[in-house]
């Protein structure tokens, strides 16, 4: 059942990177798989920067190659697709346009440090991050603001877009239905915090491609609701 809320846009602010995508460790696993050899020696920034120079030392579609293998699973992406995806990548905005919505986030971390480690020459990443202040209108609302899940905030948002967005073309059976399988895809990450006043301070991050349509100072009421439990079998 759609719950009723209020949304403020506090903040909507561009991202060429994503906090936390790639770590140190992460850095040193390439630097290994590059057959770098030992970086015990090497300072945080110093793995970092040689990470990036050995990457950009390779081939493009190879360095696409390489980060496709170190952040998909076989289950995620078969060789055969992987090998594809590394010679599209350096033209084609693979975090909007590959046919899986559940792989975007992935592939987004992986062109980021590509346009990154190339000084360009592949596409300009475009992420968004959203700050939102959430007014629940009746009380049994305020439970799915704690721990908002992705199909949730993707229908709070939609209130706020016209019924021509993307989204609502795209998905509009999903808004409406039970079940947004791929609401991970398009709500990146989502958190709320608490604020004194008892409002949630809600904070998104996705792709351009959904959220570039929302201004900080924008006002919206909202009915959004949960995906629907599955109840087991039996």
């Amino acid at each position: 059942m759609p719950h009723k809320y209020t949304v403020e846009v506090l903040k909507s602010e561009a991202l060429m990177e994503i906090p936390g995508h790639w770590t140190t460790k992460d850095y040193d696993n390439l630097l290994d798989d590059m057959d770098y050899g030992d970086t015990s020696d090497l300072s945080d920034e110093e793995t970092k920067g040689m990470a990036m120079m050995s990457l950009s030392y390779l081939d493009k579609d190879e360095a696409a190659e390489l980060l496709m293998n170190y952040v998909f699973t076989e289950e995620e992406m078969s060789e055969g697709q992987i090998q594809n995806a590394s010679h599209e990548m350096e033209d084609e905005v693979l975090w909007e346009e590959y046919p899986e919505p559940l792989l975007h986030p992935k592939l987004f971390r992986i062109g980021s440090l590509l346009y990154a480690a190339f000084n360009g020459g592949f596409p300009k990443p475009d992420a968004r991050r959203l700050k939102l202040k959430v007014n629940a209108l009746e009380e049994d609302s305020k439970s799915e603001l704690s721990k908002p899940g992705r199909a949730f905030i993707a229908r709070l948002l939609a209130a706020g877009l016209g019924e021509h967005a993307l989204l609502h073309r795209l998905f509009e059976k999903e808004l409406q239905g039970d079940r947004f399988p791929s609401a991970p895809g398009i709500i990146w990450s989502g958190k709320s915090t608490l604020s004194p006043d008892g409002s949630y301070e809600l904070t998104v991050i996705s792709s351009d491609y959904w959220l570039k349509d929302f201004r900080a100072g924008e006002f919206f009421e909202a009915s959004a609701h949960s995906d629907a439990a599955i109840t087991p079998e039996g």
